[in-house]
C-alpha cells in the first residue's frame, strides 16, 4: 500500500473532536513509520513534536501514541511492537509496520482497466526492474482483488521504505522532509519537491527542487535515513524534462557545478557519443572533432569516467582541475600497475 491509499482511507473516517489536529498526527505516524528502514523506538516517536507528540508530558504521549495505533488499525493498518530476542518487559520497545497483515481497501478502478493494468505491471516486473518493484507489487495487490485473481504463489517482494516515501510525496506532489547521507557519510535534513524518479543499475533516484540550495538535485533513495510525512504542496514546471537530469557519476558531491569540456576523436561515430552523453550539456562537431561540455561536481568521478571511454577517443579539455585530476589517475593507474 501506498501513503496516498491511507490518506484517503484515513479521510473517510468520520468527524470527531479534535479531527484536524489527530488526524495530522496519525497521518504523520504512519508515514514515518512507513518510510523508516528500522523500527522506530517508543522514545524517538513520542519525544517527536514534528509528528505531533513532544508535549513535554512523557505519559500523555505515550497515550496518544497507544490511542492512534488503535485509530490506525480500524484503518487496516497495523502497528506490531518489536523486541529483540532475550529483551525485558522493562525495556524499550519498536515499532514498525506490518506490512503482511496491512491491507488497503480496493474498488478505486473497474476491472476491464484492471486487467489492461496487471498486464502492463506483470511485464514490467518480468523485465527485471527491482527498485521500483515493491510499489508496483502493492498496485498490483489491488488489481488482483479487483479482477478475483488469486495473488498466491508470486515472487516476495523487497520493499524499500525510502522508496515508498519519495514515491508517494512525488504521488501527492507535497515537498518531503528527510535525513539524507551523502557520500562522505555526513548527515542532513533536506526538504525536496520531487519533480522524478528514474532508475539506474537497480538503485532508485530522485530528482527535485532543493531547499537548502534552491537548485534541481539528484538524490539516492537508499541514501534516505529517515523521512517525515510530506507537507506543502508544489507543481512540478512545465519545462522540466527528467532526460536532462539522469545522473552521470561525477553528478554526486555537494559542491556548486562546474562546466567542464571533453572532447573525442573525429572519427567517432555520432549515435556512440550521444548514447554516451544521454542528452546532458551541449554536444557539438568542430573540425578537430566533438566536444561535449556538461556541468561536473565531482572532477574526480569525471576523471574516471573519462578514463572509462578513453578508448572511445574521449579526454578531458577544461578546466584545469579536471585535467589534473586526470594527470593523477594516470600516475596512479601506473604506480599500482608497476607494483603488481
Amino acid at each position: 500500500m501506498t501513503a496516498s491509499d491511507t490518506t484517503a482511507t484515513i479521510k473517510k473516517g468520520a468527524p470527531e473532536p479534535g479531527f484536524d489536529k489527530t488526524a495530522q498526527r496519525i497521518l504523520n505516524l504512519f508515514f514515518v513509520l512507513n518510510s523508516s528502514p528500522e523500527p522506530l523506538t517508543t522514545e524517538q516517536i513520542v519525544l517527536d513534536s514534528d509528528l505531533g507528540y513532544g508535549s513535554g508530558n512523557v505519559d500523555s504521549d505515550k497515550r496518544k501514541f497507544r490511542r492512534d495505533r488503535d485509530k490506525l488499525l480500524e484503518r487496516g493498518i497495523v502497528i506490531r511492537e518489536v523486541r529483540a530476542a532475550g529483551a525485558q518487559e522493562t525495556e524499550e520497545s519498536a515499532w514498525t509496520i506490518d506490512r503482511e497483515h496491512t491491507f488497503a481497501a480496493g474498488g478505486l478502478i473497474t476491472a476491464d482497466d484492471a486487467d489492461i493494468l496487471l498486464n502492463a505491471i506483470d511485464q514490467t516486473l518480468a523485465a527485471g526492474s527491482s527498485a521500483f518493484a515493491a510499489p508496483l507489487a502493492d498496485i498490483r495487490s489491488k488489481i488482483a482483488y479487483l479482477t478475483g485473481m488469486s495473488a498466491t504463489g508470486e515472487a516476495p517482494i523487497r520493499r524499500s521504505p525510502a522508496v515508498d516515501a519519495v514515491w508517494s510525496a512525488f504521488a501527492e506532489r507535497c515537498a518531503l522532509r528527510f535525513l539524507y547521507q551523502n557520500g562522505r557519510g555526513e548527515q542532513r535534513e533536506r526538504t525536496v519537491c520531487v519533480y522524478g524518479m528514474f532508475e539506474r543499475e537497480g538503485a532508485a533516484y530522485f530528482c527535485g527542487l532543493d531547499n537548502a540550495t534552491d537548485k534541481i538535485r539528484t538524490f539516492r533513495c537508499d541514501r534516505i535515513i529517515r523521512a517525515w510525512r510530506p507537507s506543502k504542496t508544489y507543481a512540478i514546471p512545465a519545462d522540466f524534462n527528467l532526460n536532462d537530469y539522469l545522473f552521470f557519476e561525477f553528478d554526486f558531491a555537494d559542491r556548486p557545478p562546474v562546466a567542464a569540456t571533453f572532447s573525442f576523436a573525429r572519427v567517432a561515430q555520432a549515435d556512440m557519443i550521444s548514447g554516451l552523453t544521454r542528452g546532458r550539456g551541449e554536444l557539438m562537431r568542430t573540425e578537430a572533432g566533438w566536444t561535449w561540455t556538461v556541468d561536473v561536481r565531482d572532477f574526480e568521478a569525471a576523471a574516471s569516467f573519462c578514463m572509462a571511454h578513453a578508448m572511445d577517443g574521449m579526454r578531458p579539455v577544461a578546466p584545469d582541475s579536471l585535467k589534473q585530476a586526470w594527470n593523477h589517475l594516470i600516475e596512479r593507474t601506473v604506480h599500482e600497475h608497476a607494483r603488481a
